[in-house]
């Protein structure tokens, strides 16, 4: 018999909504919530030896301690598959999910699969680590679509548990991770490559071999008249924080944004905020935070009267853009321009890096 654990949220363990995101991990023995679900689809060969939840804040916001208490329980059910979810598109859940299954896959070395919609930025993270014991499934957006998630997250965590060969992802059906690998053909890549162009040429369609990632064309707004008559705010990926680092930037990868007032600030003084960032020497924006944030320049700017009376935003946005997945970098532009759209903001000021 296989055994199986299934990770899940607070509210597919069917203990509560949002009110109980809080919930730290724990364990139930045997199937619970969507667990029984998926225990129905896994049949007579395998079975769930225990469902461990978490709730979606408690583990983002105490996320060492989470995955310490999840491998420990892990540990103790010796399973020979992982299963986590599935998280459709709920963000948080999905991003939990994958580090879950990364962290158990690497640490344990157990085969995991999750499941999750496209759009999910856990997908982006899911292919940032491309780890080759870890495989997400698509799902619908919504849990209209929780039957056939179930269905197939069964029947290919019984796949992983035999220890059964697992193709490409087209042919599998799983989202892809970059992950290449060798395989034997007959017919001499240049040969392949001809095929393909011949068939481009001639409007025939024709599957690459390599996957390319394709990136949005998005054309640019109109230019802002009479700006001093705007209302005008600050974004940057620049990852200058105050000191200390409150919200846990991480130098790389990061999943959230933060916004920092600085209504009474003339200036951003050296010693009171820092730059957290992987992709550049950060020594220079220490000394001067106004490299990434120039509230010095937009004073300037609005004593000149370029920028009018109150139309300087009192926050600016941030992120540490380094190593951003496109994915979870579209998802957040998307929540800072509603943000900024919900306060009446007309342009921004984007700080390169």
């Amino acid at each position: 018999m296989i055994k199986v654990v299934h990770v899940v949220n607070q509210f597919f363990a069917g203990l509560g909504g949002e009110d109980k995101a809080g919930l730290p991990v724990g364990v139930i023995a045997g199937s619970a919530g969507a667990a029984r679900a998926l225990e129905m689809k896994l049949g007579e060969e395998a079975k769930i030896v225990c469902t461990i939840y978490v709730g979606d804040n408690y583990f983002h916001e105490q996320k060492e301690a989470a995955l310490n208490a999840i491998q420990d329980a892990v540990r103790a059910a010796e399973p020979q598959v992982l299963v986590a979810g599935p998280a459709f598109n709920s963000g948080r859940y999905g991003l939990s999910c994958v580090e879950i299954c990364n962290a158990v896959a690497n640490e344990q070395e157990i085969p995991c699969v999750t499941a999750m919609h496209g759009d999910n930025p856990g997908v982006g993270a899911y292919r940032d680590l491309a780890n080759s014991r870890v495989y997400c499934l698509p799902t619908a957006e919504t849990t209209s679509g929780m039957t056939d998630a179930l269905t197939r997250m069964a029947s290919f965590a019984i796949r992983l548990a035999r220890g059964e060969q697992i193709g490409s992802a087209v042919k599998e059906g799983y989202i892809g991770r970059g992950i290449r690998r060798l395989e034997k053909t007959d017919r001499p890549g240049a040969v392949r490559a001809l095929d393909m162009l011949l068939k481009k040429i001639n409007n025939q369609p024709f599957a690459s071999e390599l996957a390319m990632e394709i990136w949005d064309d998005t054309p640019p707004a109109p230019p802002l008249a009479r700006v001093k008559d705007r209302n005008i705010a600050l974004v940057t990926t620049s990852g200058v924080v105050p000191w200390g680092n409150p919200d846990k930037f991480k130098t790389y990868r990061n999943t959230y944004w933060r916004k920092y007032n600085i209504a009474e600030l003339k200036a951003l003084e050296p010693g009171k905020w820092e730059a957290v960032h992987g992709g550049y020497n950060v020594a220079y924006m220490n000394q001067n935070p106004h490299y990434g944030v120039p509230l010095d320049a937009l004073r300037a700017l609005e004593a000149d009267g370029e920028i009018g009376p109150g139309k300087l935003y009192p926050a600016y946005y941030v992120i540490p853009g380094n190593q951003g997945s496109p994915t979870v970098m579209r998802r957040i532009g998307q929540e800072i321009a509603a943000d900024l759209k919900k306060d009446g903001v007309e342009g921004v000021l984007f700080v390169a890096t």
